[in-house]
């Protein structure tokens, strides 16, 4: 076998070993994060060196390594944590709350872990106002001047629709409705922290709708979502990761005494 090959087969290896173990650790250190999504590391395997010795016809093959394909993020529905809080929101089912970015552009979220902000306005805990209907289905302006006076009676249906009940007032108070986006492949969106993404070519285009119609799911209010990382499998894959590195490790330090060995025998 080549030196060179197997120099690139132990050092691909390290890189890629090394990348898939810090993938693992940020999901670890992701497991309490609201709406968090576990991602993964693929590798593609590089190309082959094709070789012909002179007395055989025969090809030999040998490969390259591996290198970093993609990380991969799955969007698998996570846990529902009950909280008790009138402002937290849960997507159980396809779908993403809509947040509006500093730039004006749009922001896909599973966190919906939302508050009234001092003007009435429904954010983020960044500030990030989330995009909300009228009860006629037509964009919302916010502020919401009741939602920020009755936000202890703000009560939410599965379908997202936002009713508070002001002090005198016999009769609950549509004051707008939640909407939710969904992607052909919600893979391809684009994490940019604080459990936000945006969408991508990858992703196709967002499908706006209601929650708990077809295709929609539906908002549980007092609860959240949790991360879908599993501890169990992450250690799992972490010991199987470090100790791949291990073994390209060690092919490179036996390399290096193959090659102190042939230099000995020269003297």
């Amino acid at each position: 076998m080549p030196l060179q090959s197997i120099v690139s087969a132990a050092v691909t290896g390290m890189v890629s070993h090394r990348l898939s173990v810090d993938v693992i650790a940020n999901n670890l250190a992701n497991v309490n994060t609201i709406g968090y999504k576990t991602s993964r590391v693929t590798f593609h395997d590089m190309l082959y060196d094709r070789y012909r010795w002179a007395t055989d016809n025969n090809d030999m093959r040998i490969g390259n390594g591996a290198k970093p394909a993609m990380i991969q993020r799955f969007h698998a529905q996570g846990g529902l944590v009950q909280t008790g809080r009138p402002t937290d929101f849960a997507v159980h089912g396809k779908g993403f709350f809509q947040v509006v970015l500093p730039d004006g552009t749009t922001a896909y979220t599973r966190s919906g872990a939302f508050q009234v902000a001092v003007d009435g306005r429904l954010v983020t805990p960044d500030g990030l106002e989330v995009t909300l209907l009228t009860p006629d289905g037509a964009p919302a302006a916010q502020p919401i001047p009741e939602l920020l006076d009755n936000t202890e009676t703000l009560r939410v249906d599965a379908e997202g629709r936002m009713f508070v009940l002001p002090e005198g007032r016999g009769e609950p108070l549509q004051l707008g409705q939640l909407q939710l986006a969904i992607f052909s492949n919600p893979e391809g969106l684009d994490a940019i922290g604080q459990s936000l993404f945006r969408g991508t070519i990858v992703a196709g285009p967002p499908a706006v709708g209601l929650p708990n119609t077809e295709g929609f799911g539906q908002i549980v209010q007092e609860s959240l979502e949790a991360a879908n990382v599993s501890i169990a499998d992450e250690f799992s894959r972490l010991m199987t990761a470090q100790r791949a590195y291990t073994l390209s490790v060690r092919a490179l330090q036996t390399l290096d005494e193959m090659i102190g060995m042939a230099n000995n025998l020269r003297r």
